[in-house]
Order: C-alpha cells, then structure tokens, then sequence
C-alpha cells in the first residue's frame, strides 16, 4: 500500500512540470504543420510521433477540414527524458551520501583509541578484562603458572593462623 501511494505522491509532484512542459510546446507550435512536425521530433524516443492519417482521394475534402488541435498527449506509465534524468540524479545523489557514509564509518573505526583497541572484539567482557593498556602489571589469567611463586604462596598460607 505504501509503495501505490508513493507512486500518487510522486505523480503528484512532477505533474506540474509536466503541464509546463506541454504549454511550452503548445506555444512553440502555434497551430502550424510545421510546428507540428516539429514537436513530433521534440518528443524524443520515449514518447511515440503520431502517424500521419492516410490522405483522402478527394483533394477538397481535405482543405475543408479544421487544422487538427497542438497538444501533446503525455503517458502516465511512460517516463519522459527528464524524468530519467531526475531520477539518475537522485540516484547518484543517494550513492554519493552512501559512500561517504560508508567512509565516515571506516575512518572513525581506523583512527580508535589505543586503549580501545584488542583482539576481544567480538565479546565486550574479556575486552573489559583483558584489556590492551597496561597501566600495571595485574592479574593475567593466560600467564603461565610460576612454580616458585605458588611454592611462596602456599607457605605464606600455611603461616597464617
């Protein structure tokens, strides 16, 4: 449902260059069979040239029929040259922020703090007790086991009443 009445805003808003677009050429065109054929090749690829009605057998029947009105018909479902190149920009735009982003985010993680740097990434308590400062020599729980230093510990516990 979101995505037919982003379609209705967005119909919505380029509605009205589209109609300036169509006085533009109605005035350019003036009524004439030149203009006409004129605005014909102004359509661009997009937008199909009417076919020109097969020509009477009887020369005077055609010279009594009114001039055919100037106006361009332009498809809903058929997008215009510059509605191509609205959304091209808007789609460089997007991918530009995009990437910028994406920079932002790798430069902010290149340039961290020293003490917040560690190889426990991936689980925040271990970066908390393993940390990669060393502001003194404590407890490290990966330290090989000193014989000697157990030895002293057991006979300082043994000493104590």
């Amino acid at each position: 449902m979101r995505e037919g009445f982003g379609a209705c805003l967005k119909e919505i808003k380029y509605l009205p260059e589209r109609v300036e677009a169509v006085e533009k050429k109605s005035e350019s065109v003036n009524g004439t069979n030149a203009g006409r054929k004129s605005l014909a090749e102004d359509k661009g690829p997009d937008v199909p040239a009417a076919e020109p009605a097969a020509e009477p057998a009887d020369a005077s029947s055609s010279e009594d029929k009114a001039p055919e009105p100037s106006l361009v018909l332009l498809d809903k479902n058929q997008a215009t040259v510059s509605d191509l190149q609205k959304e091209d920009a808007r789609y460089l735009e997007k991918k530009n922020a995009a990437l910028a982003l994406c920079r932002a985010k790798s430069d902010r993680t290149r340039k961290l703090a020293r003490s917040q740097k560690s190889p426990y990434t991936a689980n925040r308590t271990a970066r908390v007790i393993i940390s990669n400062r060393k502001l003194y020599p404590g407890y490290n729980p990966f330290a090989p086991i000193d014989k000697n230093k157990l030895r002293e510990l057991a006979e300082w516990l043994k000493s104590c009443p």
